[in-house]
């Protein structure tokens, strides 16, 4: 009896009948696959870790870069603010800086001018009564006054003289309260007193409302020359004797000009003085008939 015919082999029984019959060569080229990955596996790996570790770190990078961004706006708008408010205590120091600078250089004029003012010589029969600071001028129906910011209540009285470092400014002409009007001795109103040093001449200093004034009622032969100075004679008591008032400067024939002392572009503070009267010898102020003829002429308002 024959024998029948064999079953069809699975796949996987195939596979094995294979791998029986190549075993030997099986092994062969795994132990040679294993060599070659052994060999080769070191570097492999490591590339695979590095790509990793970048898309890992790119990955986890995304959901952080908003807070990052969103950190550094902070941070610049913390800057900023700072740098205004830096700025802001920057210019209120600045100011402040400013302000102190402008006072001192307001303190250094001042302090200048009250040592210009220091340099006023002693007047034996006068003395300083007040010191005061020339002002502005509203107006006045004289061409030729300043204003001083003293008045009756520092004791300024009306006709009190006003000088300053180098000679005569002019003499009290009205009295406030807190101000007095000064009529300058280049004012046509102004009619002084006055003594040419080098002849001794008497003649009365009147204003011209320029900077020069004029020397009226001179004697017949006048020994005046220019150069000579020219002080108060203390004529009348209104004035006190020997306070430097100009220099001659120009002779004309018989007129002769004087130029004052003070410099008027530069005239800031001032020294009022008070003057004692010299009584009569009846006890009584002078008057008018007492008064010498040439000061009665040149109309001096006498008092």
């Amino acid at each position: 009896m024959s024998p029948g015919p064999r079953s069809a082999a699975t796949p996987w029984q195939r596979l094995k009948s294979f791998a029986r019959a190549h075993a030997n060569g099986l092994l062969a080229l795994t132990a040679l696959l294993m060599l070659l990955i052994g060999k080769l596996d070191l570097k492999i790996f490591t590339a695979i870790n590095e790509r990793a570790a970048d898309l890992v770190a790119s990955v986890s990078a995304w959901p952080t870069a908003p807070l990052a961004a969103l950190r550094r706006g902070a941070e610049s708008l913390g800057s900023f603010l700072a740098l205004v408010e830096e700025n802001q205590r920057l210019r209120e120091e600045n100011r402040r800086l400013v302000h102190w600078q402008n006072e001192a250089v307001r303190l250094a004029v001042q302090n200048a001018a009250l040592r210009e003012a220091l340099k006023i010589p002693e007047v034996p029969a006068a003395r300083r009564h007040t010191v005061a600071r020339m002002v502005a001028d509203p107006g006045s129906p004289f061409v030729q006054t300043r204003l001083i910011d003293a008045g009756r209540d520092r004791g300024v009285e009306k006709g009190m003289p006003v000088v300053d470092a180098y000679g005569l400014v002019g003499r009290v002409v009205e009295v406030g309260e807190r101000s007095a009007r000064v009529l300058l001795v280049t004012d046509f109103n102004s009619k002084i007193p006055v003594v040419v040093a080098g002849s001794r001449d008497q003649a009365i200093l009147e204003g011209r409302n320029g900077p020069l004034a004029e020397l009226k009622f001179l004697p017949m032969d006048p020994e005046v020359k220019v150069g000579d100075r020219v002080l108060t004679s203390g004529r009348g008591g209104l004035l006190p004797f020997g306070l430097p008032v100009g220099e001659i400067v120009r002779i004309e024939e018989r007129r002769v000009f004087v130029r004052p002392f003070v410099d008027w572009d530069r005239l800031d503070w001032v020294s009022v003085l008070a003057t004692e009267p010299v009584p009569a010898p009846n006890g009584q102020n002078p008057t008018v008939e007492a008064v010498p003829t040439p000061m009665r002429a040149a109309g001096l308002p006498f008092r």
